[in-house]
Order: C-alpha cells, then structure tokens, then sequence
C-alpha cells in the first residue's frame, strides 16, 4: 500500500497548505453594482414550499445589465431575505466571470481535498498501528504456544 501512496506524491505537484481563516474574502455587492442591475419579484413558479410561496411575490431575479447575467432567488419565503441572498448570488457571479485569481470557492474545494487526505492518512496509520499490535501479539502468542509445546514433550 505505501508503493502507491508514494509513486502518487512523486508525481503530482506540491500545492500549498489552505488555513481555514486564510480564504480569500467573499465577493461583496457594491453601490456600482447596484446602480447596473435590474430587480424584478416574480411568483415562485417551482420548488418546495407549497402554495404560499407560488402565490407570493418573493422570488427576486437579478440582472447584471453590462454582462447580461441573471441571478433569481427563492430561497426562504422572505423577499428581503431573498433580495440580500440574489445580490451575494451575483457579486459571487460576477466575481467567478471577471476575476483570473483563485476564488474562495476554489479555496474551499482544496481545503476540503486537503482535509479528506489528512483523514485518509491518519487512518491508514491508525489501522497500521493496531495491525501491528495484532501482530505483535500473534507472535508473542505463537511463542507461548511455541513454549508449552515443548515442556509438555520435555516430560
């Protein structure tokens, strides 16, 4: 098991270590977002909630007018809620389309790849080390099995 482990690592390509408070901060809505978008309340048409949020005006669609991207919202029954939901949804939107740097979204997929690695590593060690006590103590076992055998073939 440890040939494969290691021919992986030898290779791949080391990638630095993410801290989970050292993400890169989320997109924020600004006033100049603000001043492009359009905002339109729309009947919720699908998904859970039953006939009250179809019937309600609490779906909010965005839309980014210089980049043409639409953003709707229906997540909580609120339309406030939803407001402040769709306009995070767009600065994040937005973010993903202009910016080249990593985002905070790629930051977490490899916090979270780095994260399944540690726990896979620490549990091969952990099996390894009760493997090697059980083996530990089949030998010692053996031994005194090993042991008896011979006194009682001694008398």
């Amino acid at each position: 098991m440890k040939a494969a482990w290691s021919r992986r690592w030898i290779s791949g390509t080391a990638v630095p270590l993410i801290k989970k408070n050292k993400f890169p901060p989320r997109p924020q809505f600004t006033p100049e977002m603000e001043a492009q978008c359009t905002e339109k309340f729309l009947h919720g048409g699908r998904g859970p909630g039953g006939q009250k949020i179809n019937k309600c005006n609490s779906k909010v669609q965005l839309r980014h007018e210089p980049t043409g991207i639409v953003v709707e919202c229906q997540e909580t029954r609120s339309r406030e809620q939803n407001r402040r939901l769709a306009r995070l949804k767009l600065a994040r939107e937005l973010a993903a389309s202009c910016d080249t740097t990593p985002s905070r979204e790629d930051a977490l997929q490899l916090w979270h790849r780095q994260q399944k690695h540690a726990q896979r590593r620490r549990s091969i060690a952990k099996h390894e080390r009760h493997g090697e006590a059980a083996r530990a103590e089949k030998e010692e076992r053996e031994a005194r099995d090993q042991q008896v055998v011979r006194e009682l073939f001694r008398r």
